[in-house]
């Protein structure tokens, strides 16, 4: 077939199709058909505004303990060390001391611990001044020994931030002051240490804290001797101090003595911890085992014992805050007394406490000057109790041992 053929038999088709593309009526729309995949993501629009806050949620739980923080402990271990080996001498083995604590600077900005040998280091006739951040630590108690001569403040003495340890200080005397450990200032630490003083002509002090507070002494043994003036072990001027574990041993070796005094406090407070105390004099005037004249002394877990003199007791009471707890008090000898209270009368109500106690005398076992006011509970008496006019006791489940027997005596202590 040619083409003009074609083009007549294809014809009626041409016509039938444009005919069908005219403006008809539109059909219904057919059902959707299935969904496309999903376009590229648009790009991201500009930010809204915050909200407003939610409300605060549950805690949550605890969260581990931080690591433990510095200490004195951590300051001593870091702190430098150097050895003070001993020289041909005492007496240059005590020049190098002094030497190695004048080279420490004296702001405190270095920590220094001066170990000691064993042996004696003499200072002469100066005593030795501590700087902050020095400690002195010997190689035992009785082992390394410093010691001198001064009639001034003190063998050693003490500073803010410095220390003794593990070693004994001693004062040989001769002068109007012999003072082994003198320290007035807070935060001086003293513990395994061993304090003797000798032969001072008006004052000889084993231990003499002046004007310093919170301090803790700890396993000290004080020794003071001397045959005039005022004899102490520890003497505590103005001071609130803790002493426990501890020792004082005092002797007045003939009549000239003003005083023997094992533990004197006074001032704001006194905590003697398990302390043994004994005071004893030679005909002097008068030896007190401690003598309570701080607004608050407790004496707890102790032994304190004193005789010999005029007036002797193992505790001395100028305060009505003085308290005693499971100790033991004894006077020595005649006319010793276990509790000699001698203050003015306090308060009403207010009355000197001892509780759990042994109080022993030679005939009298508590004396109370006028005014004075006492209070026993659960004790044991070794002696009886006298009361002068214009003071009081009162007694609660207290016994009274009477050669062999043990009696309970009545709410007024009779």
């Amino acid at each position: 077939m040619n083409l003009p053929s074609v083009r007549r038999a294809l014809l009626p088709w041409v016509l039938f199709v444009s005919a069908c593309k005219g403006e008809g009526t539109v059909g219904a729309q057919g059902p959707q058909g299935l969904q496309g995949e999903t376009g590229p993501a648009g790009a991201q629009g500009p930010r809204g505004e915050v909200g407003p806050a939610g409300a605060q949620g549950l805690q949550g739980e605890t969260g581990p303990a931080g690591a433990p923080g510095g200490s004195g402990t951590d300051r001593l271990l870091a702190a430098r060390v150097r050895i003070i080996p001993l020289e041909a001498t005492a007496l240059e083995s005590g020049a190098a001391l002094r030497a190695a604590v004048d080279a420490v600077p004296s702001d405190g900005s270095q920590t220094w611990v001066l170990k000691l040998g064993a042996g004696t280091y003499d200072l002469g006739t100066t005593g030795l001044v501590l700087k902050r951040g020095v400690f002195l630590e010997g190689s035992g108690v009785g082992v390394s020994r410093i010691t001198s001569s001064t009639a001034g403040d003190g063998s050693v003495v003490g500073a803010s931030g410095a220390g003794l340890r593990l070693l004994s200080v001693s004062n040989t005397g001769g002068g109007a002051r012999s003072v082994a450990i003198f320290n007035r200032d807070d935060g001086f630490a003293v513990s395994e240490v061993r304090a003797e003083a000798l032969a001072g002509q008006s004052l000889t002090f084993g231990v003499y804290y002046q004007s310093a507070n919170g301090i803790t002494l700890s396993r000290v043994e004080s020794q003071a001797s001397s045959d005039r003036g005022r004899v102490m072990g520890f003497a505590f001027d103005q001071v609130g101090i803790t002493l426990e574990d501890s020792k004082a041993v005092v002797q007045g070796t003939a009549s000239a003595v003003e005083s023997v005094i094992g533990v004197g406090v006074a001032g704001n407070f006194g905590i003697l911890r398990r302390v043994f105390i004994n005071a004893s004099a030679t005909n002097g005037a008068r030896s007190f085992g401690v003598e309570a004249a701080a607004q608050d002394v407790d004496i707890v877990d102790s032994e304190v014992f004193s005789g010999g003199a005029t007036l002797s007791a193992a505790l001395h009471a100028e305060t009505p805050g003085v308290s005693v707890r499971s100790s033991r008090l004894k006077g020595n000898g005649t006319g010793a007394f276990g509790v000699y209270a001698d203050f003015p009368a306090p308060t009403p109500g207010v009355r000197m406490g001892i509780d759990q106690s042994s109080i022993e005398g030679y005939e009298t076992a508590v004396y109370l000057k006028a005014g004075s006011t006492a209070r026993l509970g659960h004790a044991k008496l070794y002696g009886g109790v006298f009361v002068e006019q214009g003071a009081s006791a009162l007694c609660l489940f207290t016994f009274q041992t009477v050669q062999q027997d043990t009696l309970p005596v009545d709410s007024n202590c009779l």
